[in-house]
């Protein structure tokens, strides 16, 4: 019955949201970007949630959007943002071969700005739910800012970037990239960057995500170890075995979700659900 009321809440929220539930929210980022946000107030005292969309998504995409609507659903406020990637207002995802001006950097700067906006209106820590290449955007963060005003991260599907075995990354791209910034010039070229074969962006920009390779994702998640929560599914064909054998091999918190896919689509959205529940409620508030 539980089951059946979420899919029920999700379709009449798909609809209605915009002008019931969910509660537009607009900031402007330093660069002079608007970005938005959904905003669903909960009704339990637990730490206010953001989740954060992949690699040129929007908060609208499946995974992020239904799993927003059934924390509300349990009580939690959410915070569902889409990154400016650079665009105001971006409502749609961005293509592949659409000139990318935003950076790794960008990205970080905004969900930090979404922290310390949804800190200060709930005056609670915030709890960090990531999807795939959300993932990096979140360690990078707590790189730069040490958790402040962060009490948990979930990473789902937790990818990287630079030659995974699922991504179209390639050595050359990266040294193009580096000649150019020796040459002290940040040129407009054509690159391959996760799922893109063809990624048209700038050197600098390219780097700032290529740079988050295995290496440097385990580093910064083994630093922020106790307060990280990895969820992968076995079925995970965008995630390398390699890369599941070493999350499960060096971090604690890890949950696996049997049969489950990158996207935790189709059965085992609930069970995505139910792991993610299963976390929020055993942190509590540093």
């Amino acid at each position: 019955m539980k089951r059946l009321n979420i899919s029920l809440l999700w379709l009449y929220c798909f609809f209605l949201a915009p002008n019931g539930f969910a509660e537009p929210v607009e900031l402007v980022t330093e660069q002079g970007h608007r970005v938005v946000a959904n905003l669903l107030t909960g009704t339990n005292d637990a730490n206010p949630v953001i989740i954060l969309h992949g690699f040129l998504q929007t908060r609208e995409f499946p995974t992020v959007n239904r799993l927003a609507i059934s924390l509300n659903d349990s009580g939690y406020t959410v915070l569902n943002p889409s990154l400016s990637l650079g665009i105001n207002n971006r409502k749609q995802s961005l293509s592949c071969e659409a000139i990318h001006t935003h950076s790794l950097d960008m990205d970080a700067s905004e969900l930090a700005l979404w922290i310390a906006w949804l800190n200060k209106k709930t005056s609670r820590p915030v709890t960090l739910i990531a999807h795939s290449a959300g993932g990096p955007v979140v360690l990078k963060y707590l790189e730069e800012h040490n958790a402040k005003q962060v009490n948990h991260a979930v990473l789902i599907s937790l990818s990287y970037y630079a030659e995974s075995q699922t991504t179209n990354e390639n050595k050359s791209h990266a040294q193009k990239a580096l000649v150019a910034i020796r040459k002290k010039t940040n040129p407009l070229d054509t690159y391959s960057l996760n799922y893109c074969k063809k990624y048209p962006t700038f050197a600098k920009s390219f780097l700032s995500y290529y740079n988050w390779n295995k290496e440097k994702t385990s580093l910064v998640v083994n630093k922020f170890n106790k307060i990280i929560s990895i969820v992968i599914g076995t079925d995970d064909k965008r995630i390398d075995g390699d890369w599941k054998k070493q999350l499960q091999s060096r971090h604690n918190n890890v949950v696996k979700i049997d049969g489950a896919n990158h996207f935790f689509d189709q059965a085992h959205e609930f069970d995505l659900t139910d792991a993610v529940e299963s976390i929020l409620k055993d942190k509590t508030a540093r």
